[in-house]
Parts: C-alpha cells; structure tokens; sequence
C-alpha cells in the first residue's frame, strides 16, 4: 500500500466554513457504480457508510454514447481526463443519512437526502485504463486467441483469423466459422486446472485439431456445418445414438455421414463484453484533501455486440 493512503487514514482535517471536524481517509471499497441516465456526461461513484460518503467522477458523454468505454485502452497509454469543474468533476460530498442503491443516479434527489458537505477539486486529472479480458466472451482470453500485439492506435493489426471471415478470433464468436460456438467447443470445466482453455481443448476425433478449429469435429469426412439436418444453423441439436450408445449430436457421431448440405453460417448472435475500468486520480485539492495521486477504483460493466 502507497504512504499516502496511510497518511489519508491518519488525517484529520477542519473544515473552514462551520467549524465542524470532518475525517476523510478515503477508505471506499474502490467497487464503483455508474450512472447513465444524463445525456451529456457520465456518473462514476463509490458511497461507503458511518461516515455517508460518497466520491463521484463525472466525464463527458458523446452523442448516442451508450457506456463510456467499449475498447481497451493502449499497454501503457490510459485515457486522460482534465479536471475543469466543467466537463470533468470530481467530487467528495457527505449525507445526512446512508445513501440508498442508485439514490446518486435519480434525476432527482431524495427529498431526506441532504448534502452535508461538499467539495469538489477545481484541477487535476483522471486517468482510466480499460481492459478486456475476453473480447468475444467466447471463454478463451484475447491475448491466447493470436491477438498479437497492439499498435500505437490501439489496434492489433496481426492478429489471427482462422476461419478467414475478416473477423480475427480475439473477435470471433466462432473461429471456425462451423456454426457451433467456440464456447461450446472448448474445456469450460478446465479438468487440467490452469484456467488455459487452449492447453486441454476438446478434439472430438483426436487429429490434434481442437474442435473450436476443426471443420470436420468427428473426422467422419462431413464438415460440421454439412451434419446440420434441419437446417437451422445449428448443429448441436441435431441428435442420434453413436457407437457407445449416447445420444450426441450428429457433427459428434462418426456413425452419421450424411450431407444435410450448408444452411449458411449464422448471422443473429450477440455476444457481451465485459469491461474493466481502473480509474487513478491525479494531483488534484479537495480543500480538505490533496494528494499527487489515489486509486479512485475499479469500475466493471457488461454490453451485447453483435456477432
């Protein structure tokens, strides 16, 4: 833990205007909201209980702006922010009463709900750094899907795309374009335990192609994307007795070779990405507060894309 926030945990400061003692260490649980109901900005907080506190961010929002990241930011290259009392806030302010779930995010206040103190820092800057695990919520982590590494804009210019639609994998619901999802075709129990989908993938027929990159999953000679009976696009529910007597799907049974012919590949999937924003506010003055920089917090949200 930095000094400062044993200094912040230390310090008791007076506030000038009614003479009352006010103990602020910022000790918030760093899990912070979001707010999204004004149209022209966006309302990041943390609150916390004895004391009712709340710190709170607000940055501009563009137009039709749905959440205020969907990509992660550059290695290195976090999002700056100007604090102007303006177009960016920061704000400290204590309450009357425990701030209910949301409260901060009705257009109006509670009529109970009263500001008791309120500070708010006229300079500094915030920092946000967004990552994204997982791009395409396919189960497998972008930086194991060929990403590669990512240019000066944010891009990743060499990254890999198996099936050759134009979309790369990190970005791919469906690598190999068969029309069984990826995460449907991958260690989702992670039996070897090293949280690594890639190291231990299914491979139906054992031809060292893990069926999230096999044409052919069973090796019966008839793509995966062919075994599709009712032409619905979707092969997993196609179902017959293999070999052993289970009931599997067709793409999966060596003992089904018949060419249902190609349905044509999917085009009404959403999939949702997670986001993760870590938030470090910069050389900014509360009055009762400054410091050179504080870990605002961690802010994680979800959205549909389409596939």
């Amino acid at each position: 833990m930095r000094p400062f926030y044993i200094i912040f945990a230390l310090l008791l400061l007076t506030a000038c205007d009614d003479g009352d003692i006010i103990t602020v260490d910022l000790e918030f649980d760093k899990e912070l909201d979001l707010c999204t109901n004004n149209t022209e900005s966006f309302l990041i907080y943390d609150t916390r209980q004895d004391p009712n506190e709340s710190l709170s961010l607000i940055i501009p929002r563009g137009i039709n702006q749905e959440y205020p990241f969907t990509e992660a930011t550059p290695i290195g290259s976090p999002q700056p922010f100007p604090i102007n009392m303006s177009t960016t806030r920061f704000i400290y302010r204590t309450y009357n009463r425990t701030i209910g779930s949301n409260e901060l995010c009705d257009p109006v206040p509670p009529a109970d709900l009263t500001i008791v103190n309120d500070y708010e820092a006229p300079s500094g800057t915030a920092f946000a750094t967004v990552t994204i695990e997982d791009d395409d919520n396919d189960g497998i982590p972008s930086d194991l899907e060929g990403r590669g590494e990512m240019d000066e804009n944010g891009d990743f210019p060499n990254a890999q795309d198996w099936d050759g639609d134009g979309t790369p994998d990190y970005l791919d619901q469906d690598d190999d374009n068969d029309n069984v999802p990826t995460i449907n075709e991958i260690d989702n129990d992670d039996l070897d335990g090293d949280d690594d989908p890639t190291t231990n993938p299914l491979d139906t027929d054992g031809d060292g192609d893990p069926d999230y990159l096999d044409l052919d999953d069973d090796g019966d000679g008839v793509n995966t994307i062919l075994e599709d009976e009712d032409q619905d696009k979707n092969p997993r529910n196609d179902l017959n007795v293999n070999a052993d007597g289970i009931t599997v799907p067709h793409y999966l049974n060596t003992l089904e070779v018949t060419d249902h012919g190609n349905p044509g590949l999917t085009d009404n999937n959403t999939y949702t990405r997670t986001v993760t924003v870590n938030f470090l506010i910069d050389n900014f003055n509360l009055d009762i507060l400054s410091a050179d920089e504080i870990d605002f917090g961690t802010l994680t949200y979800s959205f549909n894309l389409p596939d």
